[in-house]
């Protein structure tokens, strides 16, 4: 079972230059579920105090917005470690998640594709809202 998750996913993520929200929707380990919760925390606890009269759906997206690799905010935008690390840092919480945790969640979410040897993982910005949307 797991195999064929797992199979479906990189077939899906081969034919694709953009991350698919296919790969959203399947079982993360523990890790990465206590990793995810942990940033959507972060980000609400941030909201809370900083943001409590904007609605959270746009505060999401703003933040989504923060973290993406270019600076267009498009269906093909997307989402990599270093946006997301920027953003924590930005906020001041960058000491309270660790690059580790937040690559563990791109590592099981994303798509990796490798550049120049090296494998940097990535997830669509409609994944990332969907990801701290719901933990």
């Amino acid at each position: 079972m797991i195999s064929t998750i797992v199979s479906s996913s990189l077939r899906l993520a081969a034919s694709s230059s953009a991350p698919s929200a296919a790969l959203v929707s399947r079982q993360l380990s523990m890790t990465a579920t206590q990793s995810a919760s942990k940033l959507s925390s972060i980000l609400e606890e941030y909201r809370a105090q900083n943001y409590a009269m904007e609605l959270p759906r746009r505060f999401r997206q703003d933040i989504v917005k923060a973290a993406c690799s270019s600076r267009q905010y498009n269906a093909q935008a997307t989402v990599s470690a270093d946006g997301i690390e920027s953003v924590l840092q930005n906020i001041g919480a960058g000491n309270r998640m660790s690059r580790s945790e937040i690559d563990e969640i791109l590592n099981e979410v994303g798509v990796c594709p490798v550049n120049d040897g090296n494998a940097q993982c990535v997830i669509s910005a409609s994944q990332m809202i969907e990801l701290i949307s719901k933990h």
